[in-house]
Order: structure tokens, then C-alpha cells, then sequence
């Protein structure tokens, strides 16, 4: 195990490295389609790639801890990412999962204080590291783009606002048949209405991180919704056969009962 600066690194290849030589184009590709950097133009990204680093990641890896200084912003270019928070007591809840469509590390861009969570591979992972002081060289040279910046920052808040309401006002199986339409392609929003697999391996252990709920009482939501026929659940394999089912469960909240 090795430190990287502001990430844990559990890969033969302890160090980042710069991004190796014909991998340019996946690379930049990532980070055109990570938001902030999504509107910036392309000669700002080329000039973000080269101040990057890359490295790969094992399963479970922390690319970014938590409460820790954080001066980079990760971009996840290959693999699936959870943004989680701990409890000194070990618990963990996972509020967040990523593929390569976002930038992490963009509160401590602004204010220059702690990462507030962890960043935790779920799966290899291979990510870039682009530090703050390329990105404010790009802001500085156009200051338009801190825009984008902020528009970022509403949109994480207005998301991080919507899954408090969750957590406060919805009951957990209203909130399981939301994350899981989530996790989802597309949000779970079909136009065929089809059955839906969703992509990522999904443990009821994990599920249980992200509802902020205990095992046990997750292992129940998932027997009440596999006998409703809204979830087949196969060794980690979750398909949605009746997806437009499940969003109007998620539609009906604390006042629908499950179909039967």
C-alpha cells in the first residue's frame, strides 16, 4: 500500500505515472466528458491532460480520503467509483456511484478545505489525477469558465438536497426502488417499458451502504420486491422486469404499497 499524495494506491504500480503514450485520446475523452470540464474547450483539456497523472486501482481502493487535504481532481477514465462517508464506528454509507461522468475533488477547488468523503474503487479502476493548479491556471486564462464550475456545484447540491429528502421523508423500500432504478442505464427510463439490467454488480451488502440501512433489513426490501415481481436478483446480477412498475412505486411514495 502506498500513499499518493491525496489518494491510497493498492496496485503493483505504486506510483502515478503520466498517461502513457497512445492512450492520449481515452484519456482526454474522459476528461471532456467529466462536468465541470464537459463545456471547456478542447485546447484547456489537452493542456489538463498533460499536467495529469493516471494510475490504476484494485478493488476497494481509496482514491481519495476523506477529511484529508485534497489537491487534484480525480477523473475516473476506466471502471466504477463509490462516493462514501464512514462513521469512527466503521459504518459506511455509500451515497454516490460514479463511472466516468464527473470530476471529484471540486469543493476543495474552491474553498482549499478537506475532501468531505471518500472516493472508493468499486472494481479495478484507472484514474486521472489532474491537480488544482492546472485547472486554476485554465481558470485564470478564462475566467468564463468558472461558470461551469458553478453550475457543477449547484447541480451536486440541488442532487446531494434531493437524496436528504429521500433519506428523511421515504421509506426504505421506496428509496431501494429508487437507487435501483438509478443504477440503472438511463435512470431506469426506458421507452419500452422492457425488463432493465442494471450493469454494475450490486451486493445486498452494498445496497444496504447506500440505503443506510442494516443487512438484514435490506435482505427483507429485496425479498418483498423480487415477490412483487419487480427485481429478479441473481448472485449479485439485479434485472428490473417491470421498471415502469417501479417508478410508480417510487411515484406513489410512503402513501403506495407494494403491487402484488
Amino acid at each position: 500500500m502506498a500513499r499518493c499524495g491525496y489518494a491510497t494506491c493498492l496496485t503493483m504500480d505504486m506510483s502515478p505515472t503520466k498517461p502513457r503514450e497512445g492512450a492520449e485520446p481515452l484519456h482526454l475523452d474522459a476528461i471532456a466528458r467529466a462536468t465541470p470540464f464537459s463545456t471547456w474547450p478542447r485546447p484547456a483539456l489537452e493542456r489538463l491532460l498533460q499536467a495529469a497523472t493516471v494510475s490504476s486501482h484494485r478493488d476497494g481502493a481509496v482514491l481519495v480520503v476523506g477529511g484529508r487535504r485534497c489537491d487534484a481532481l480525480t477523473v475516473v477514465v476506466e471502471g466504477t467509483a463509490l462516493s462514501t462517508v464512514s462513521h469512527p464506528s466503521g459504518r459506511r454509507v455509500t451515497f454516490k456511484v460514479d463511472a466516468s461522468a464527473r470530476a471529484y475533488g471540486l469543493l476543495p477547488l474552491v474553498d482549499a478545505k478537506p475532501m468531505p468523503n471518500d472516493l472508493i474503487a468499486d472494481g479495478p479502476v484507472i484514474a486521472l489525477s489532474i491537480p488544482h493548479a492546472a485547472i486554476r491556471a485554465e481558470l485564470s486564462r478564462m475566467p468564463s469558465l468558472w461558470e461551469s464550475v458553478a453550475v457543477d456545484a449547484t447541480e451536486r447540491a440541488r442532487r446531494y438536497t434531493e437524496q436528504l429528502k429521500q433519506f428523511v421523508f421515504d421509506p426504505p423500500l421506496v428509496r431501494a426502488a429508487s437507487l435501483l432504478l438509478g443504477l440503472a442505464p438511463h435512470g431506469g427510463g426506458s421507452a419500452a417499458d422492457g425488463p432493465i439490467v442494471i450493469d454494475m454488480r450490486l451486493s445486498q451488502e452494498r445496497l444496504a451502504e447506500m440505503l443506510g440501512i442494516s443487512r438484514q433489513w435490506v435482505s427483507s426490501l429485496v425479498r418483498e420486491l423480487v415477490a412483487a415481481g419487480l427485481v429478479e436478483w441473481r448472485y449479485g446480477r439485479v434485472t428490473l422486469p417491470d421498471p415502469k412498475a417501479l417508478r410508480a412505486l417510487v411515484a406513489g411514495g410512503i402513501n403506495l404499497s407494494v403491487p402484488s
